[in-house]
């Protein structure tokens, strides 16, 4: 009888469940029903910018709902919600407690608020740790046991997974590798620490870095590609100076490449994870980031760790990945206290 009962348990663990998940972001808020295999079922976004939460977060409980109502799924057939947001935040009592591109979203109960909402049990955690889940569960890191997913985009962050777990530490902020000093004489991050990692290879960064470099040079490639006004030179421009072998542009992503190599040595050194997953904008620049990143590793950690390490790019396409983050967060609470599997 007990060993039918188990039987029971695991097809029930194993047979695929909607949860929902929500993105919190300084322009938008993606929602996405999503089910424990990872298929996406219906998805939305509700306009943030400049929106306080008082505002913005009556739209998007109806927003989930209009989803949830579209695909023919009922609150009570939920089994969890799943939260990601930016850091800081209480991750005990599920609070955002004001980071820089949330406008007033001070000690903010959304773990509470959207879990009342829906009437089901509700989890949160950063976006860095969702992105890193949602590649661990259902993209290029399935599989493993100790994953570095690099969140590359306007800024950095990680989420570690050792030993089959996600790397959480003793009050929940493990994985801030944007923010690991580089250079204890180095620039200044907007976090207001010395040298972050962040502070040259973000895109934000590297953005206001070009420009302070290119002042007073009007003819240089990328502040043309820019049309001339300096505050739209992005990595855009640059990528594309790059590809044109601007001597300028080449010598700034030399320098780039340097520290991102330096960073990531770092971290093999300290992790020695079977694998590293690249996001953002390693898909887009390809063998321009992986080929001197390659060249430069042997400079920081050993040739036994680098063969040790597979690197790989974001298996996860388009809006899928973000999409995914909630929901991943949700599924991963569920797995951790055992109420259900790994895909693969």
């Amino acid at each position: 009888m007990k060993k039918r009962n188990c039987r029971k348990e695991q097809k029930k663990m194993n047979k695929p469940f909607p949860v929902l998940g929500f993105d919190i972001g300084g322009t938008k808020i993606a929602i996405c029903l999503a089910m424990s295999d990872g298929t996406v079922v219906a998805s939305g976004r509700v306009d943030n910018k400049m929106k306080k939460p008082d505002e913005v977060l009556p739209q998007v409980v109806a927003e989930g709902e209009r989803i949830l109502a579209s695909a023919g799924v009922t609150k009570q057939q939920l089994r969890a919600i799943g939260i990601s947001s930016p850091s800081p935040m209480d991750f005990e009592k599920g609070l955002i407690c004001n980071p820089c591109n949330l406008n007033g979203w001070i000690d903010v109960p959304i773990r509470d608020y959207l879990g009342k909402a829906f009437e089901t049990e509700a989890f949160f955690d950063n976006d860095a740790n969702g992105a890193g889940l949602a590649e661990w569960f259902f993209g290029a890191g399935k599989g493993t046991q100790d994953m570095i997913y690099l969140t590359m985009s306007t800024g950095i962050g990680g989420g570690i997974i050792a030993g089959g777990k996600l790397l959480r530490g003793k009050h929940n902020l493990a994985g801030e590798v944007g923010h690991m000093s580089l250079d204890g004489n180095g620039l200044k991050c907007n976090c207001g620490l010395i040298g972050c990692y962040e502070a040259y290879c973000g895109g934000v960064a590297m953005a206001n870095n070009l420009r302070r470099e290119l002042a007073g040079k009007p003819e240089s490639m990328i502040v043309q590609l820019a049309g001339g006004d300096y505050e739209k030179i992005d990595a855009i421009c640059l990528e594309k100076a790059i590809r044109a072998k601007d001597a300028y542009a080449l010598e700034f992503w030399d320098r780039v490449m340097d520290r991102n190599a330096q960073a990531m040595g770092a971290l093999i050194n300290i992790f020695n994870p079977e694998m590293i997953v690249l996001g953002t904008i390693v898909k887009s620049m390809g063998p321009l980031f992986m080929d001197p990143l390659m060249a430069k590793l042997p400079k920081y950690t050993w040739p036994q760790n680098i063969a040790a390490c597979k690197f790989a790019v974001t298996g996860l396409s388009g809006r899928s990945g973000g999409e995914l983050a909630g929901a991943a967060i949700a599924l991963n609470f569920l797995y951790e206290r055992g109420d259900w599997k790994l895909p693969w």
